[in-house]
């Protein structure tokens, strides 16, 4: 048997156990020879034994990449309503790359293998495809193509989707292409800087306020927010004031024509969120803001228009100051990869009690997401998959051009009932070829040993590296008490925020591993920071964000369309 068998075969054994309960989703990365000629089969292989783990055939294909290319991804969705991200490549010169994960609605399975791990010659122990791989690779060929989404049809054929992401709906609408507009160049302002909150507890703006505070330039003004809150809302502020010990300002816009006001920090829910970011940049403020971006795509293009004309900082908080995201930006300059022609992200959040959604009910996406965030769930594409996406923004200066997706109700009752996604998985096609996919969503406080899966495999030509946030690390094995997730908060019931006092309950920390700590990372608001006061944009600016909020809506129209989405998106036409 050949390497990608023996793993196949040893999760087909690891489901029967029946640990990570029913298989929902599969990433597959999987470049184990040199050939370039032997891309599409094995990819059409990878795809029939994913149909195996799910116990159910594939019913719409979608594939970017090519033979020509060195590589091949596949997003493919089932018909029991799973999903699967595959991609095959060349390895090149460097040892062949098997990274595997499976997940179940009560957890994830992960192939752990040795580096250069092979048992055999490929090309010797190939085996001969059976008549559905047959199939599936007809559907690789044809997606590749044609450009578009293979649905089976009735006959057992790949016909092209009827689905498509330009439908007669948009028909009066027309294409704007995204262009860097001229901005001027921020002033610098020496500090100290008044900083205004914006929303407060049960946001981010606890985690936020804290390195704020914490930095000695800075010096907090008070907390505002919109006049029409629910009375939820208004009494978590207040809550965040009081331990803050400082004013209430129930005015938002008198508060943003404050002098001693420099810098907002924006924590409003999504669709309250852009609103607001425009206000204060139309008030001369800087910003540093919450993720995801805005809530619309007109949103998004009035944020990057205001902080254009405004000539202020903006800022959205992300995770390209992290180790990780570091470590990739030193292995892509250091060129030992050559250029990048694949970026295959997963992140999964271990938040949350899983294992009670309905998964005979199948998720029907909508083209556009009429709300993201309630207190027990979240659209967790935007929320979650937002984050590796801006760092494969910020790490390729190149442009979004195509776009397919999926979205799944896999893990929680909560998030089915609010008809918000839990998990999401994302095709993208850049400039010049290169392929990137994401995995994105939260799925329970049991899946995985730490804070969730956060792994990222960059493919080269002439190599691969994989940088995953829980390696190095030190594993722990011992007679003690398992892991408690938090008491149940009916402000938080899903874990999604964290104890935001003394009084709250907070768990024992996961000690199943043990990471060494970050050494010589930035301060995410000490770089903010740091930008006003040199007078320079940040490199993950509101334009930064808006694009990326582009791409996210683009997702959706994919996942509700079941085809192909292309950007820029369509505009309005007036």
């Amino acid at each position: 048997m050949n390497s990608f068998d023996i793993a196949s075969q040893t999760v087909l054994e690891a489901l029967r156990t029946g640990q990570a309960g029913q298989p929902v989703a599969a990433r597959v990365t999987a470049h184990l020879d040199a050939d370039h000629g032997r891309i599409e089969r094995l990819t059409a292989r990878v795809l029939g034994a994913t149909a195996a783990w799910f116990n159910s055939p594939p019913e719409r294909v979608t594939a970017f990449g090519g033979v020509d290319k060195g590589h091949v991804s596949a997003l493919t969705l089932f018909e029991g309503g799973q999903s699967a991200l595959v991609s095959v490549g060349s390895c090149g010169t460097s040892d062949p790359l098997l990274e595997l994960v499976v997940w179940g609605n009560r957890g994830i399975l992960s192939w752990e293998h040795n580096v250069g791990f092979r048992s055999d010659d490929q090309q010797k122990n190939e085996p001969q495809l059976s008549d559905p791989e047959k199939r599936l690779l007809d559907m690789v060929r044809a997606s590749l193509r044609s450009g578009r989404s293979m649905r089976v049809d009735s006959r057992d054929s790949a016909e092209s989707d009827p689905g498509r992401g330009d439908s007669s709906h948009f028909e009066n609408r027309r294409r704007q292409s995204r262009t860097t507009q001229s901005q001027p160049k921020p002033r610098p302002r020496k500090p100290p800087y008044g900083v205004l909150l914006v929303s407060g507890d049960y946001t981010h703006q606890p985690g936020y306020v804290g390195n704020l505070a914490n930095d000695p330039r800075c010096k907090l003004i008070g907390l505002t927010d919109e006049e029409d809150l629910t009375p939820r809302r208004r009494r978590l502020n207040e809550q965040l004031t009081r331990r803050l010990g400082i004013p209430l300002l129930p005015d938002l816009s008198q508060a943003l024509r404050r002098d001693d006001v420099d810098v907002v920090s924006i924590c409003a829910e999504p669709v309250r969120r852009g609103r607001i970011i425009v206000e204060a940049a139309q008030a001369g403020k800087h910003l540093y803001l919450d993720k995801p971006l805005a809530a619309s795509l007109a949103e998004a293009d009035a944020i990057r228009k205001a902080v254009s004309e405004a000539g202020v900082v903006s800022h959205m908080w992300s995770l390209v100051r992290s180790e990780t995201v570091t470590r990739m930006q030193r292995e892509i300059q250091s060129a030992r990869l050559g250029e990048l022609t694949a970026f295959h992200a997963d992140l999964c959040f271990a938040k949350g009690p899983a294992g009670t959604a309905a998964l005979k009910d199948r998720r029907r996406e909508s083209k556009v997401p009429e709300r993201y965030e309630l207190a027990d769930s979240k659209r967790e594409l935007s929320n979650v998959g937002v984050y590796p996406l801006v760092s494969l923004l910020h790490l390729q200066d190149k442009t979004v051009r195509r776009v397919c997706a999926t979205t799944g109700n896999y893990f929680f009752r909560e998030h089915q009932t609010n008809n918000m996604e839990d998990f999401g998985q994302m095709l993208l096609e850049l400039d010049g070829g290169t392929i990137a996919t994401i995995s994105a969503g939260r799925t329970g406080w049991k899946s995985y040993p730490g804070g969730g899966l956060n792994r990222t495999c960059l493919m080269g030509e002439h190599g691969a590296a994989v940088f995953d946030t829980h390696r190095p690390r030190v594993a722990v094995w011992a007679d003690v008490a398992p892991w408690r997730a938090p008491e149940r908060d009916p402000e938080d019931p899903m874990g999604m925020w964290g104890p935001t006092g003394p009084d709250r309950f907070v768990p024992k920390p996961r000690q199943a591993w043990i990471t060494p700590r970050p050494a010589g990372v930035e301060s995410d608001v000490a770089y903010f920071l740091d930008c006003i006061e040199a007078g320079r944009r940040s490199d993950v600016s509101a334009g930064l964000a808006a694009t990326a909020t582009e791409v996210l809506l683009a997702g959706y129209q994919s996942a509700a369309t079941g085809d192909v989405v292309e950007l820029p998106l369509l505009r309005d036409a007036g």
